[in-house]
């Protein structure tokens, strides 16, 4: 087959073999399939880790090394570092002023404290106490059932 499926995300990242999102431009290290049905059961498992990514499947062609070709409108305009490496452009940045660093959406932040992860226990309730019944309060309620008596005779009411 001369073409594969690879997984990108809306900040033109990469699904890498690894599970980590990368640029793009190692096409090497990029997940790939043949199949479209692998390809989507990747792209659900990646999008429960992160629910906020809008991954999509990017058909590429081979080259004569069986790696994808990458369109070059797919790949972003500056290569992107996995999550813990630090670039010396980056740290440059980093100890600028803090008003010309980028902003991020807040939306696709993930939240720092999610109520899900931690539940908080119901709160217990006491059970309400049964109401106690005195039998000799409702002597006429109840058919007195005689030892020596069926049962029959006692639901019956004595003719007078």
């Amino acid at each position: 087959m001369s073409q594969v499926f690879v997984l990108t995300n809306q900040h033109q990242q990469f699904l890498s073999k690894s599970n980590e999102w990368i640029d793009g431009r190692e096409n090497a290290k990029l997940f790939r399939t043949e199949y479209k049905d692998v390809a989507i059961n990747q792209m659900f498992e990646a999008n429960t880790r992160n629910v906020s990514l809008r991954i999509e499947l990017l058909e590429c062609e081979l080259d004569s090394k069986r790696q994808p070709i990458v369109p070059e409108s797919a790949l972003s305009e500056e290569p992107f570092a996995p999550a813990g490496a630090v670039s010396a452009e980056t740290e440059v940045e980093a100890v600028g002023d803090p008003e010309e660093l980028p902003h991020t959406d807040p939306a696709e932040t993930p939240p720092e404290y999610n109520p899900e992860v931690d539940p908080q226990p119901a709160p217990e309730v006491e059970p309400e106490p049964q109401p106690e019944i005195n039998p000799d309060q409702y002597p006429g309620d109840t058919p007195e059932i005689q030892p020596d008596q069926p049962l029959e005779s006692a639901l019956t009411t004595p003719q007078a």
